[in-house]
């Protein structure tokens, strides 16, 4: 028995590098392909097979496995502007060989780990590096004097060395598009005064509460404290 497993193990990998070595055929070339932060060699797989890319996500997930390739793989898109084998498409992966880069800001986050994902993303160039908070604002083409809340959440896509501060007036631009999209459909008699406004209080009380049925009666109680002219009393540790 073991020495039918040894040939089936030798068999399978013959015809795995066979696999790896023959070149995928795909179209439209150039084909770009988004590798999220995070995919490991079963997702990766299902990504390719979903693109179009190879034909079979769980032989290219075998041949990766037994010949101990995809282990360290690079988020990024990837631009694929000539057929590749298997083998050479998992290279290039691994390598990080991108036409494009990521970084992600998450929801909640606040502007210090913002700053500390942009610093830690070595293909950007930190050119934000030493500036205070309001040199960045100027630089960045806002015109609020304090930056939480500025930036939409979201996983934002970069050419290799391109400068931080040209991500954040990025995400700072799609942040005001959205928040004037919300802004210009707001129900009357609202106690706000600016879009701005009405983007605190919404911070306000998604730090009041993970849980999303409970925020429209915690933004009502707080509505009704504005327009009574009390204090919010909100946890100060959420601020």
């Amino acid at each position: 028995m073991l020495v039918l497993a040894i040939l089936f193990v030798l068999l399978s990998a013959g015809g795995l590098i066979g696999y790896g070595n023959q070149a995928l055929r795909f179209e439209p070339l150039p084909k770009i392909v988004n590798v999220p932060p995070g995919t490991h060699l079963r997702s990766l797989s299902g990504i390719l097979e979903r693109e179009g890319v190879v034909g079979n996500a769980q032989v290219f997930w075998l041949m990766g496995r037994v010949l101990g390739k995809g282990g360290t793989l690079k988020a990024g898109a990837y631009s694929l502007d000539r057929p590749l084998t298997p083998l050479e498409l998992l290279d290039k992966i691994e390598r990080g060989d991108i036409s494009q880069a990521t970084v992600r800001f998450i929801e909640g986050w606040n502007w210090r780990e913002i700053r500390a994902a942009l610093a830690a993303q070595p293909l950007l160039v930190n050119e934000s590096a030493g500036m205070s908070n309001a040199e960045l604002l100027r630089a960045m083409g806002a015109e609020a004097s304090h930056p939480e809340g500025l930036l939409f959440p979201d996983t934002y896509f970069f050419s290799p060395h391109t400068s931080d501060i040209k991500v954040l007036r990025r995400a700072y631009r799609l942040q005001q598009e959205k928040l004037m999209a919300a802004w210009e459909k707001r129900a009357p008699g609202l106690p706000y005064r600016t879009p701005y406004d009405a983007l605190i209080m919404a911070s306000i009380v998604e730090k009041e509460t993970g849980a999303a049925f409970e925020r429209p009666q915690i933004a009502g109680v707080f509505l009704n404290r504005l327009k009574l002219g009390m204090r919010l009393q909100t946890d100060p540790t959420v601020i």
